[in-house]
C-alpha cells in the first residue's frame, strides 16, 4: 500500500473512531415513566389501605469511580477498552459531552411515589423532602449502584477497527446497573422496618455505529422501573394477604427480599 494511501485510511478511521465514541454519549434529560411506552408498571392492589405514606429522597452511597479507557483503541493489537462511570449523571465524557441529566436520590423517590400511588396499595402517596404533616409511614432507602460501562472492541486492529464498524460489526457491549434498598417505618421510629426490599437489575446490549448508542444511556428510567416491579409487586401481595402488616405498629421486619 502506498504512504499516501496508507494515511489517508489511517485518517477515516480515526475519524469514524471520534465519531462513533462521540456518538455514544447523546444527551438526555431524565423522563419518569420511561418513553416509550410512558407508562407505570401493571401493578395494581386488589384494595386500598387507609394508610398516609411519604416518600423521602434516598440517601446515595454509589462510588465515585471513572475510568476513561476508549483511548487505547487506537493502538494495535489491544482487544477491548473500557470507560465506567459510578456516577453517570455527573461525568464528562472524553469529548466533553454530558451523558444524561438526572438527580437519582430525587428522581429515583419520585419514580417510587408515583408507582406506589398507581398501584393503589395506600390512601395517599406523596414525595416529601421534608415533614410538614406527619404520615403513618415513611419510605426511605439507599442508592448502591447506578454504574454505567462501555466495552469497546476495534478488534485488535487499532486505528483500522473502525473500518470494520462501518460494516456493521458491534462498537462493543453497555451495561447498566440500579441497585437500591428501600424500607417503610414509622416516621418517629425508623429503625423499625414495617417493610424492606433490597432490589438490583442489571441490563446489557450491543451497540454500533447503526444501533444501540442512545439506549445505552436513555435506558436508566427502564432501568428503575424494572428494579422497582419485584418490590411493587410484594407490597401488593403483602397487602392483599397480609394487610395488617403494613398498618403503623406492625412486626418489625416482616418482609425482606431481594430481586436480581
Amino acid at each position: 500500500m502506498k504512504p499516501r494511501v496508507s494515511w489517508a485510511l489511517m485518517t477515516l478511521s480515526a475519524s469514524v473512531m471520534a465519531l462513533g465514541l462521540a456518538a455514544c454519549t447523546v444527551t438526555r434529560n431524565w423522563q419518569y415513566p420511561p418513553d416509550p411506552p410512558g407508562t407505570l408498571l401493571n401493578v395494581k392492589g386488589s384494595k386500598t389501605l387507609p394508610v398516609t405514606v411519604a416518600v423521602f429522597p434516598l440517601r446515595d452511597l454509589r462510588g465515585a469511580n471513572v475510568e476513561r479507557g476508549s483511548w487505547r483503541l487506537a493502538l494495535p493489537v489491544v482487544p477491548y477498552a473500557v470507560n465506567s462511570f459510578d456516577r453517570p449523571e455527573t461525568v464528562q465524557d472524553p469529548e466533553g459531552v454530558r451523558l444524561i441529566r438526572m438527580n437519582p436520590s430525587r428522581d429515583f423517590a419520585m419514580a417510587i411515589s408515583n408507582e406506589l400511588r398507581h398501584a393503589g396499595i395506600f390512601s395517599t402517596v406523596a414525595f416529601a423532602e421534608s415533614l410538614t404533616t406527619k404520615p403513618d409511614l415513611v419510605i426511605s432507602g439507599t442508592i448502591r449502584s447506578t454504574n454505567w460501562r462501555r466495552s469497546f472492541t476495534t478488534y485488535g486492529l487499532g486505528p483500522l477497527g473502525p473500518l470494520v464498524w462501518i460494516l456493521g460489526a458491534p462498537m462493543g457491549k453497555a451495561t447498566n446497573t440500579v441497585a437500591m434498598d428501600l424500607q417503610l417505618t414509622p416516621p418517629n421510629d425508623p429503625s423499625r422496618a414495617v417493610w424492606q426490599f433490597t432490589m438490583e437489575f442489571q441490563d446489557s446490549h450491543l451497540f454500533g455505529i447503526y444501533y444501540g448508542m442512545e439506549q445505552s444511556v436513555e435506558n436508566y428510567a427502564d432501568a428503575v422501573q424494572e428494579t422497582l416491579k419485584p418490590a411493587i409487586s410484594n407490597l401488593v401481595k403483602i397487602a392483599t394477604e397480609h394487610p395488617e402488616l403494613l398498618r403503623p405498629g406492625s412486626a418489625t421486619d416482616v418482609s425482606t427480599a431481594q430481586s436480581h
